[in-house]
Protein backbone atom coordinates (compact mmCIF):
# COMPACT_ATOMS: atom_id res chain seq x y z
CA UNK A 1 0.00 0.00 0.00
CA UNK A 2 1.47 3.28 -0.83
CA UNK A 3 1.88 5.11 2.42
CA UNK A 4 1.44 9.03 0.99
CA UNK A 5 -1.93 7.88 -0.33
CA UNK A 6 -3.24 6.24 2.52
CA UNK A 7 -2.26 9.55 4.47
CA UNK A 8 -4.13 11.48 1.99
CA UNK A 9 -7.30 9.79 2.15
CA UNK A 10 -7.39 8.53 5.36
CA UNK A 11 -11.15 8.28 6.21
CA UNK A 12 -11.65 6.60 9.90
CA UNK A 13 -12.70 3.35 8.42
CA UNK A 14 -8.93 2.62 7.37
CA UNK A 15 -8.03 2.43 10.91
CA UNK A 16 -8.32 -0.97 10.49
CA UNK A 17 -4.89 -0.43 8.91
CA UNK A 18 -3.10 0.89 11.86
CA UNK A 19 -4.43 -0.64 14.85
CA UNK A 20 -3.54 -2.67 17.41
CA UNK A 21 -4.28 -5.93 16.24
CA UNK A 22 -2.36 -8.30 19.10
CA UNK A 23 -3.13 -11.63 19.33
CA UNK A 24 -2.89 -11.87 23.15
CA UNK A 25 0.40 -13.57 23.89
CA UNK A 26 3.34 -11.67 24.94
CA UNK A 27 7.22 -12.03 24.98
CA UNK A 28 8.21 -14.34 21.73
CA UNK A 29 4.83 -15.22 20.64
CA UNK A 30 4.08 -11.09 20.57
CA UNK A 31 2.54 -10.46 17.36
CA UNK A 32 0.96 -7.15 16.11
CA UNK A 33 -0.84 -7.98 12.48
CA UNK A 34 -0.52 -4.20 11.52
CA UNK A 35 2.69 -3.57 13.20
CA UNK A 36 4.91 -3.75 10.07
CA UNK A 37 2.84 -1.14 7.89
CA UNK A 38 1.96 1.21 10.93
CA UNK A 39 5.54 1.60 11.32
CA UNK A 40 5.96 2.65 7.44
CA UNK A 41 3.24 5.09 8.37
CA UNK A 42 5.00 6.49 10.99
CA UNK A 43 8.04 6.85 9.97
CA UNK A 44 6.61 8.98 7.09
CA UNK A 45 4.90 11.05 10.28
CA UNK A 46 8.21 12.13 11.37
CA UNK A 47 9.15 13.87 8.38
CA UNK A 48 5.58 14.78 6.81
CA UNK A 49 3.71 15.59 9.92
CA UNK A 50 1.73 18.22 8.24
CA UNK A 51 -0.11 16.10 5.81
CA UNK A 52 -1.45 14.16 8.79
CA UNK A 53 -4.68 14.69 9.73
CA UNK A 54 -5.40 15.11 13.44
CA UNK A 55 -8.03 11.89 12.99
CA UNK A 56 -5.30 9.44 11.59
CA UNK A 57 -2.25 11.40 14.30
CA UNK A 58 -5.16 10.06 16.72
CA UNK A 59 -5.89 6.93 15.82
CA UNK A 60 -1.63 6.34 15.25
CA UNK A 61 -1.47 7.41 18.92
CA UNK A 62 -4.08 5.19 20.53
CA UNK A 63 -2.63 2.16 18.51
CA UNK A 64 1.11 2.70 19.64
CA UNK A 65 -0.40 3.12 23.42
CA UNK A 66 -2.24 -0.05 23.28
CA UNK A 67 1.03 -1.18 21.82
CA UNK A 68 3.17 0.39 24.20
CA UNK A 69 0.91 -1.44 27.37
CA UNK A 70 1.37 -4.81 26.00
CA UNK A 71 4.48 -4.64 24.46
CA UNK A 72 6.34 -3.51 27.67
CA UNK A 73 7.98 -0.86 25.51
CA UNK A 74 7.24 2.39 23.63
CA UNK A 75 8.25 3.77 20.13
CA UNK A 76 9.67 7.43 20.74
CA UNK A 77 7.80 8.52 18.07
CA UNK A 78 4.49 8.69 20.68
CA UNK A 79 5.81 12.09 22.01
CA UNK A 80 5.79 13.36 18.30
CA UNK A 81 2.13 11.79 18.14
CA UNK A 82 1.15 13.29 21.27
CA UNK A 83 2.55 16.50 20.49
CA UNK A 84 0.97 17.04 17.41
CA UNK A 85 -2.75 15.45 19.06
CA UNK A 86 -2.84 18.05 20.93
CA UNK A 87 -1.76 21.06 19.49
CA UNK A 88 -3.45 20.60 16.48
CA UNK A 89 -6.69 18.82 18.41
CA UNK A 90 -6.83 20.77 21.73
CA UNK A 91 -9.63 19.79 23.59
CA UNK A 92 -11.62 17.87 21.20
CA UNK A 93 -8.48 15.09 21.82
CA UNK A 94 -7.54 15.46 25.75
CA UNK A 95 -9.36 12.65 26.10
CA UNK A 96 -7.98 10.74 23.97
CA UNK A 97 -4.43 12.04 25.30
CA UNK A 98 -5.14 10.88 28.52
CA UNK A 99 -6.13 6.91 27.37
CA UNK A 100 -2.92 6.90 26.22
CA UNK A 101 -0.98 8.03 28.98
CA UNK A 102 -2.69 6.45 30.79
CA UNK A 103 -1.70 2.49 29.24
CA UNK A 104 1.21 2.40 31.48
CA UNK A 105 4.61 4.07 32.60
CA UNK A 106 6.22 4.02 29.01
CA UNK A 107 3.35 5.48 27.06
CA UNK A 108 2.96 7.89 30.53
CA UNK A 109 6.59 9.22 29.68
CA UNK A 110 6.35 9.28 26.13
CA UNK A 111 3.08 11.39 26.10
CA UNK A 112 4.67 13.83 28.65
CA UNK A 113 7.59 14.74 26.24
CA UNK A 114 5.84 17.27 24.64
CA UNK A 115 6.36 20.71 23.80
CA UNK A 116 3.48 22.86 23.39
CA UNK A 117 2.60 26.09 22.75
CA UNK A 118 1.48 28.85 25.22
CA UNK A 119 -1.81 29.49 23.68
CA UNK A 120 -2.33 25.36 23.77
CA UNK A 121 -1.45 25.02 26.99
CA UNK A 122 -3.71 27.85 27.57
CA UNK A 123 -6.71 26.70 25.86
CA UNK A 124 -6.49 23.19 27.45
CA UNK A 125 -6.11 24.35 30.86
CA UNK A 126 -9.27 26.76 30.59
CA UNK A 127 -10.73 23.86 29.37
CA UNK A 128 -9.73 21.78 32.40
CA UNK A 129 -10.80 24.15 34.81
CA UNK A 130 -14.09 24.37 33.24
CA UNK A 131 -14.74 20.56 32.36
CA UNK A 132 -18.21 18.78 33.77
CA UNK A 133 -18.09 15.96 35.99
CA UNK A 134 -19.83 13.87 33.21
CA UNK A 135 -17.70 14.54 29.73
CA UNK A 136 -15.09 12.43 28.21
CA UNK A 137 -11.95 12.53 30.34
CA UNK A 138 -11.27 8.80 31.24
CA UNK A 139 -11.56 9.61 35.42
CA UNK A 140 -11.55 12.78 37.49
CA UNK A 141 -7.55 11.71 38.87
CA UNK A 142 -6.39 12.21 35.30
CA UNK A 143 -7.98 15.24 34.55
CA UNK A 144 -6.34 17.16 37.96
CA UNK A 145 -3.20 15.45 36.57
CA UNK A 146 -3.67 16.69 33.43
CA UNK A 147 -4.27 20.56 34.80
CA UNK A 148 -1.10 20.06 37.28
CA UNK A 149 1.02 18.66 34.10
CA UNK A 150 -0.08 21.90 31.96
CA UNK A 151 0.38 23.96 34.53
CA UNK A 152 3.70 22.85 35.15
CA UNK A 153 4.66 23.18 31.01
CA UNK A 154 3.27 26.60 31.30
CA UNK A 155 5.40 27.41 34.28
CA UNK A 156 8.43 26.18 32.75
CA UNK A 157 8.64 27.72 29.25
CA UNK A 158 11.52 28.52 27.59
Amino acid sequence: MNIEEYVKNYREDDELEIMFAWNGKHANGFEDENFKFRREVLDYFKSHKGTFSVSLIAALYDAETEFAKEAWGVNPVVSLLAQELLERGREVYASTYLKGWGRGMDAYIQSMRIELSKECINDLINYSKNRKENDDFPNKEQAELFLKFLEFKLENRH
